[in-house]
């Protein structure tokens, strides 16, 4: 690895990671490195859900699609209601109707009572989820269930990122969720070299406070917003290395 080039720090699982950084412009990937370590790991825990007399899902996660998958769910002829458009293109996948939401939990919500929905529907989740969707529902007069299909344990920094972290190289974490914030704050204590692009504003304040001169936040709350903003944070580092 070149160690002028920006180094993409990915902390999703796996195969999330490694779809983003596919997901990227082939100049931004031509003008960065990355590396993978995640700082959580996903964990099927089930069981499947009773589905019957159920109207439609919501998945706010494609962990949580992955999972009901793994499980052996079903592909039902009911609309399943994604939280944004990259779990949206997993859903269609699957083979589901895929209704798409705004990119938060909050908008999920939202999209549900704007749009008709009567329930009951089921809410396919991890331990850990922001938002409370399936009471803020219920209570807002659409019954809806909620059914935990996985668990997320916390995972440190590795040797080998350590190593690489203590080169002399602008690094760019991309974030998406408050947990691997506060996670991504913890491990990379004494580490000031690192930028971080943060998917909302509530993700941004779960960084250090030291980390706010540090981070800039996606105009929109997907995949899409995340890739634009990482592509130009490369961009304005790689002309920054030129110059100097």
């Amino acid at each position: 690895m070149d160690d002028q080039r920006p180094l993409l720090l990915l902390t999703r699982p796996q195969a999330s990671s490694e779809a983003f950084w596919a997901a990227l412009p082939e100049e931004t990937r031509d003008s960065a490195d990355f590396l993978i370590n995640p700082l959580l790991s996903i964990h099927v825990s089930g069981p499947l859900p009773d589905l019957s007399g159920v109207t439609g899902l919501i998945f706010t996660s494609a962990n949580a699609l992955d999972a009901y998958a793994t499980l052996g769910g079903p592909v039902l002829d009911i609309p399943a209601i994604a939280v944004g458009p990259a779990t949206g293109a997993a859903i269609q996948a699957f083979g589901f109707r895929a209704d798409v939401a705004g990119g938060t939990a909050e908008q999920v919500i939202e999209h549900v009572l704007n749009h008709g929905y009567s329930g009951p529907l089921l809410h396919m989740r991890g331990d850990n989820a922001i938002g409370d969707v399936a009471h803020r529902l219920s209570a807002a007069g659409v019954e809806t269930r909620e059914a935990v299909l996985y668990t997320q344990k916390l995972e440190p920094f590795s040797a080998a990122t350590r190593e690489a972290l203590s080169q002399d190289r602008p690094i760019i974490a991309p974030v998406f969720s408050p947990r691997t914030a506060r996670q991504l704050g913890r491990e990379s204590i004494g580490i000031d070299c690192i930028r971080f692009a943060a998917i909302s504003r509530a993700v941004a304040d779960a960084l250090p406070e030291d980390a706010a001169q540090r981070t800039r936040i996606s105009r929109r709350p997907d995949r899409d917003g995340m890739v634009e903003l990482v592509k130009d944070m490369v961009t304005d580092t790689a002309s920054l290395e030129r110059r100097l």
